[in-house]
């Protein structure tokens, strides 16, 4: 999977979680030490015109983001200015972010990264949520899109586990993204798992995260599974077993290694103060 999979809300692939710390967890309905694979997610559906198609990974691409609900030209700055720093902590150079006429945000790179680039612009919104109920479709091959709601609600929201489209009711945020203190994209050689993303809680987070899963795993499943939820995707629900402490969480799945620095960087960088939407994809050919 490449930097041609793209999810409309954030990442470019549906990924399991494995919990590294005294107990680990895994995706879905497996134990807490046996990890498994996701799905990519679905590509990103916002409606964008190519003016001039350029060469195979030559050009570049200016992508215009609409804010969502009117918002003053200082929350504008500083949405651009937080789409800078993804670019630069996911370690994507070359790429210039403009406020204009104080309505929309460009955001301009090379052409081959189109898709991450439009990446930069989406909420990055991380959340820890109960699993109240798990329900697998049949028949269906994808999930709808997102549907976010108040962190103090529940909220029913699709995921992929083992190729299956599940629906899930989750409960209240319990452990919400900003008591994440640090996401850092890493490679694991030894145990040949490829790219993954550890996070460190806050110590109000790790406390948190500790609570809410010794909490979970003396409940019946699937309420002792918990879901990692990304703007309103489950990336994974792993079952817990015992409360885990230490703080520390791993994100792991096919990734490649642009796509873990791009979710490494939009954890550290925190939810944008507005939700953007993408008017238009222009790429110009360099000849």
């Amino acid at each position: 999977m490449g930097d041609g999979v793209a999810l409309r809300r954030v990442l470019g692939v549906a990924c399991l979680v494995a919990l590294v710390c005294g107990c680990s967890g895994s995706g879905g309905s497996g134990d807490a030490d046996r990890p498994r694979s996701g799905k990519p997610g679905k590509s990103a559906s916002a409606s964008a015109s190519a003016s001039t198609s350029g060469k195979a990974g030559g050009g570049r691409a200016d992508v215009t983001f609409m804010p969502q609900e009117p918002v003053s030209a200082r929350t504008l700055e500083r949405t651009a200015e937080l789409i800078r720093d993804r670019a630069a902590k996911a370690g994507l150079g070359g790429v210039k972010v403009t406020v204009e006429d104080q309505n929309q945000i460009t955001v301009s790179g090379p052409a081959a990264r189109q898709e991450t680039l439009e990446a930069l612009g989406q909420p990055a919104e991380l959340a820890f949520r109960p699993v109240l109920s798990a329900t697998p479709e049949t028949g269906v091959e994808a999930c709808p899109d997102a549907v976010e709601g108040p962190s103090s609600e529940p909220l029913t929201a699709c995921g992929e586990s083992q190729d299956t489209v599940v629906t899930y009711r989750l409960g209240p945020v319990a452990v919400a993204g900003t008591d994440v203190s640090e996401a850092e994209a890493a490679y694991d050689a030894e145990r040949g798992n490829g790219w993954f993303v550890n996070l460190d809680f806050t110590t109000a987070g790790g406390a948190k995260f500790a609570d809410v899963t010794g909490q979970l795993s003396a409940q019946p499943s699937p309420q002792n599974q918990f879901a990692i939820v990304l703007d309103g995707v489950v990336l994974s629900a792993p079952q817990v077993n015992g409360p885990i402490t230490g703080g520390k969480a791993e994100i792991s799945g096919s990734f490649t290694k642009q796509e873990a620095q791009q979710l490494a960087a939009q954890v550290n960088t925190g939810a944008l103060p507005v939700h953007l939407s993408v008017s238009s994809v222009t790429k110009l050919r360099v000849d």
